[in-house]
């Protein structure tokens, strides 16, 4: 059985049942105890197998946080993309003949592709709108109110935290990810070490050296 050709969940099954029958046979633990892997060596495989799970669950409990959040950004960005759109394409109507507030809103040219600068323009777009009277009274014209306005930059930083959380989490998926790694190295070479004189403190006992690593 090669340990190395499993997959994370079954190779921590392995493990687990690994340091278990090694702890549990006083015929295997006796045998190993003889080079250097005494019942402490052994606690201590059990501790590195605690941490890698412990490093994992964490991992993955950050992961499932970054795909709500990933998943509750595509939501409001979606709706709030369709409210400014609709606002914008208003104010270009009220605001046709007027270039000092046509600029100001920056009511013409691309819209931002960028995340992070396209909030940016549409909290621009209401802040200023927002701060004149006179434009929020040509804009009533056409149905929209000061509450609508208001509304929009609620929607648009309810966005922006939600983007920065996503950013937070993506760093620390990263972060729980690598510690993952490092802890599953750690096990990595205690496994690879223990089974090597496990091999041959067990020389005398095949059956028992194959049991031990055959355990499920």
């Amino acid at each position: 059985m090669h340990f190395s050709k499993l997959s994370f969940d079954e190779y921590m099954s392995r493990v687990a049942s690994l340091v278990r029958a090694s702890l549990s046979n006083s015929a295997i633990s006796a045998a190993t105890a003889k080079f250097g892997f005494n019942e402490a060596r052994l606690k201590k495989g059990e501790k590195l197998l605690a941490a890698v799970s412990e490093a994992s669950e964490k991992q993955e409990d950050v992961i499932q946080q970054k795909v709500m959040a990933h998943r509750q950004r595509k939501k409001l960005h979606a709706a709030l993309r369709k409210s400014y759109m609709k606002h914008l394409q208003i104010a270009r109507i009220a605001f046709d003949k007027d270039a000092i507030s046509s600029k100001a809103l920056q009511l013409t040219g691309p819209r931002a592709v960028n995340l992070d600068a396209w909030i940016d323009q549409v909290a621009l777009f209401a802040n200023r709108l927002l701060a004149k009277e006179e434009w929020l009274a040509k804009l009533s014209e056409f149905g929209i109110s000061k509450k609508d306005i208001q509304c929009l930059i609620k929607d648009t930083e309810e966005l922006k935290m939600v983007s920065l959380n996503c950013e937070r989490l993506k760093t620390q998926s990263k972060k729980e990810t690598s510690l993952k790694k490092v802890k599953l190295k750690e096990l990595q070479r205690w496994v690879s070490d223990y089974l090597k004189i496990a091999k041959i403190a067990l020389e005398e006992q095949p059956g028992l050296y194959s049991e031990l690593v055959q355990q499920d």
